[in-house]
Order: C-alpha cells, then structure tokens, then sequence
C-alpha cells in the first residue's frame, strides 16, 4: 500500500485526468481508478475532478494510498493476442500507428477484462511512448488511432475533442430508414444504472449531439447506413439510431434483441477517419457485416 502521492503533470499537460491516472496506476483495475475519482480521493489542486477534465501544465494531481496489484501469468495477453493487435495495423509513420481494431477487443481492460489494447501496446510494438489518442466501444470494429509520442497524442487528442477528424462509419439497422431523415440532433445524457453499467439516453439536460445519415442500401427489414458523428458523444450512433426508430442490429444495450435472425455482433464498424496531414485511413468492412447483409437480402 503506497502513501498520499502529489504528482507534478509538467510534460503529461493536455491529457485526461482518467488517461493521466490509468497510465500511472498500472495494475490498479480501471473501476477502482473511476471510483477513486468519484469519490473525490483523487485531487486536482485540491478540487475534485471529473474524469474526463483535461491536466495543465502546472496542475498537481494527489492521489491517494492504493494497492497495485501485481498481474498474474494467466491475466498476461497471450501471444495470439499480442499477433492479432500487430497484424491489425493499417496505416503508420514516425508519429502515429492506426489499427483495425477486431470486435469484441477491449480497449482498456477494467470490469469483466483483464487486459485490453492500451495496456498491451509496449508488449506488442516495444516501446511504452504508445498511447490510445481516441476510444471505440468493445462491441465496433474499425479505425483507432494509436500515438507514438506526446506531441501527437495532445495534437489528437485536440482534434478529436474539437470534431475536427471526420469520421464514417458503417451501420446496419433494423427497418426502413427514410432517405429525407439525413441527420439525428438530439442531446445525449450519461447516466449509471442501479448495477453501476453506463448507459446514455436523450435528454434536454445533454450535451448537444448530432450524427449525419445517408442510406446505402435497402432491404425489406433492415437498412444500411453510413454514419457521421458531428459531435463526439459516448454511444451517440447508437443512442441516436434507436431514437429515431431504427436501432442497430446487433446492438444488446440499445437495440432489439428478439430480431431474428439474430446478428453474431453488432453491425457498427469504423470505416474511416480523415486525419490530420495524412488523409483518409480506411479499414475494411469485416466480412461478418457482409455476409449478414447478404443474409438479410436474400431472405426478401
């Protein structure tokens, strides 16, 4: 058990108060570092935080006496693991490695998940400058950018925070999708339910959220979608889609669960992102997306 600690931020400046303590308290399980900051036992200054607050420069962070758990062999990350996070690289320079991120692949382990991709970046590239400049849910496949070094990580972490990456991603949902609805805006909530899960809903209390439209194709019981997030909410295409009436197949917080025939995952894949100096990173459409399209076509 280690003592009070009041860590200097200096060169960490521009990351989140979630991200700053996640990446010093390694082996600390993720729901503890949440609670801790919660609770107030983790102080900026000291004043309390929220999670996703951003450090400056000159801002102490105390944190308080908590035990590091040593990780045992069997939470280590397999070697296949290891494989399927180096073979999943789709674009790289000296700054920046963007991944095709599998589904069903945690991006931080925590509740439920030993290990996700942040915590097994030095072990699958070597080095521990790498950082995750963005999230995507378990249950999305598709594009995650990954930075090198901390210039990069606050320069995306920026332009992730400011909408100015655009991204796209493929969508299938349940139903017709009218061609004239070609946005949502619907301001979106964090809430926890009873058990602690985080959920989000439509709210006027929100935060402003919008996600453009546009249909692909069409089936006689499902519609598939490109998805453009304006804003950068959690879940915001998933809330957004089940808001207008056509929830994403696949989907088991959000969506229909009695649909049949029952989807092996959840049809969201993060197809590209325009980024910064570099231009269109694209990530194929996975082939279980595909197949049960055509499933769903040939069944008309």
């Amino acid at each position: 058990m280690a003592n009070v600690q009041l860590i200097q931020v200096g060169e960490r400046a521009g990351q989140r108060l979630d991200n700053f303590l996640l990446s010093y308290l390694k082996g600390v399980p993720r729901s503890r570092v949440y609670r801790m900051i919660r609770s107030g036992e983790v102080r900026v200054n000291g004043s309390r935080r929220r999670p996703n607050s951003r450090l400056e420069y000159d801002d102490q962070v105390r944190i308080p006496p908590v035990r590091i758990e040593e990780r045992s062999e069997s939470a280590a990350p397999p070697r296949s693991w290891l494989n399927d996070v180096r073979n999943s690289v789709i674009y790289e320079n000296e700054n920046l490695l963007v991944l095709n991120k599998p589904v069903g692949t945690a991006v931080h382990g925590g509740t439920g998940e030993s290990f996700g991709i942040a915590e097994t970046l030095e072990q699958a590239f070597g080095t521990a400058d790498m950082q995750l400049a963005h999230r995507l849910d378990k249950a999305t496949s598709g594009c995650l950018v990954i930075a090198k070094n901390r210039s990069t990580l606050n320069r995306y972490h920026d332009a992730f925070r400011n909408n100015d990456i655009k991204k796209t991603y493929d969508v299938l949902v349940e139903g017709g999708w009218p061609k004239e609805l070609d946005s949502v805006d619907a301001r979106l909530e964090r809430f926890h339910l009873a058990n602690g899960e985080r959920r989000v809903r439509v709210s006027e209390a929100g935060q402003r959220s919008r996600t453009a439209f546009d249909v692909v194709a069409r089936c006689n019981r499902a519609t598939w979608l490109l998805a453009r997030p304006v804003t950068g909410r959690t879940h915001q295409i998933r809330v957004h889609a089940t808001f207008a009436g056509y929830p994403i197949l696949g989907d088991r917080k959000y969506g229909n669960r009695k649909f049949q025939p029952r989807a092996s995952r959840m049809m969201l894949h993060a197809r590209a992102l325009e980024l910064p100096d570099i231009g269109e990173v694209n990530a194929p459409v996975p082939s279980a997306i595909v197949s049960y399209w055509e499933r769903l076509a040939q069944a008309d």
